[in-house]
């Protein structure tokens, strides 16, 4: 099948998970996306997780840099930046998260790009935003969690607020970031008109807690977490977590008489009228399902729960997520050449589309290691390509 952005080239200048993420996005449905990195490499390039390599090269970027062509430019020097220009020449959109006023400085920006590219879709990315009284200030994934009432309202009333599990912020953003893209692109098929996208991941994160946000400014009451590993602090029970005699269950967003008649526990559950009474005593509503499903093996239980249509599963770790049988039959783990030889298993593709696919066709780069080919592409001469890679074999 054909892949829906296989004419589209992206000059990447971005990094680590917001932007690397998104530009991927845009590779796996086919774009030449090719990644500009710096003659060091990116930062992610560096980073471990737990102290942890894959055979030399960072889990994170082997989680995001798939579908990618790298080259490494010196984007001060007058080379650099000249063979950085006639990529963008070339290029139906730039993507960039540097702090905002790098690009300028390294004269790239929107109107300097303009000059060689005028229907450019360009793609800003940024902590802040491009002004206003944090815009100097760094960022990272946290503090947008804390900015926006997200850590506030993760875990029990007497924890500490609490981060996710995840970069939930640069996550976000980075699907934002490929979607609005690819509405640039519509938009400039429709007219022929080329834009440039700010995107921050502060934004990101005043989106992602829309519901949440949208209660607190608008109700008398503020959000409180409950004593127990409710799933959400402000849904009813029996959403949440609970103790099992081996593991830990969730329960979805399913009627309390439901779970009550199928655990047994109506004459303990069946003196609540109203979602207010509901909300009010969830803490005690918590104690009396878990005191039942702690006497439940978890596979035995969620079998039980599950054949009375009642939302229900078994906690997982990161690790345990290959080996459920539903993601398996989604394939949403798949393996993916390593850069140093072998495969590495990986997350997949979330959708799927009847006329147009996405596919693995580039393992992650090693740094620089399309430089010449890239620049030969645009008309360099061997002489030339020496000069700016430093290396006299092409």
């Amino acid at each position: 099948m054909q892949q829906i952005l296989d004419d589209i080239v992206i000059a990447d200048f971005t990094q680590l998970m917001q932007g690397g993420w998104a530009a991927q996005k845009l590779g796996d449905m086919g774009a030449d996306v090719i990644k500009i990195e710096p003659p060091h490499g990116e930062p992610e390039r560096q980073v471990a997780f737990a102290g942890e390599f894959f055979d030399g090269v960072a889990p994170g970027f082997l989680a995001k840099d798939r579908n990618k062509r790298s080259v490494a430019l010196d984007l001060k020097s007058d080379e650099g930046r000249q063979a950085a220009l006639d990529i963008i020449a070339e290029a139906d959109v730039l993507m960039e998260n540097f702090r905002p006023d790098v690009m300028e400085r390294l004269e790239l920006s929107y109107e300097d790009v303009r000059e060689v590219n005028e229907d450019i879709i360009y793609v800003s990315a940024s902590a802040y935003g491009s002004s206003g009284p944090y815009v100097e200030r760094p960022g990272q994934d946290l503090l947008y969690q804390a900015m926006t009432g997200l850590t506030a309202l993760t875990g029990r009333a007497d924890d500490p607020p609490t981060p996710g599990g995840t970069v939930f912020v640069d996550e976000h953003s980075a699907t934002l970031i490929a979607y609005y893209t690819v509405s640039a692109l519509f938009h400039r098929e429709r007219t022929g008109e080329g834009q440039k996208l700010e995107a921050s991941l502060l934004d990101s994160a005043v989106d992602f807690m829309c519901q949440e946000i949208t209660f607190a400014l608008n109700s008398e009451n503020e959000p409180k977490r409950g004593e127990k590993m409710h799933g959400h602090h402000m849904l009813n029970p029996p959403y949440g977590i609970y103790e099992t005699a081996d593991s830990y269950l969730a329960l979805g967003y399913s009627p309390l008489p439901l779970v009550a008649e199928t655990l047994d526990l109506e004459d303990e559950l069946d003196t609540y009228e109203s979602q207010a009474e509901l909300y009010e005593y969830r803490d005690q509503i918590h104690d009396v399902i878990e005191a039942e499903t702690r006497q439940w093996q978890i596979d035995e239980l969620v079998d039980h729960l599950s054949a009375a249509d009642i939302q229900a599963v078994e906690v997982a770790k990161p690790g345990e997520v290959a080996d459920d049988p539903q993601i398996q039959h989604n394939e949403m783990i798949i393996e993916v050449e390593h850069p140093n030889g072998g495969t590495f298993q990986t997350t997949g593709f979330p959708v799927d589309m009847s006329e147009t696919e996405e596919a693995v066709t580039q393992r992650p780069p090693e740094l620089g290691e399309h430089t010449a080919e890239v620049l030969a592409e645009l008309g360099y001469d061997d002489d030339k390509i020496a000069a700016i890679t430093g290396v006299n074999d092409t």
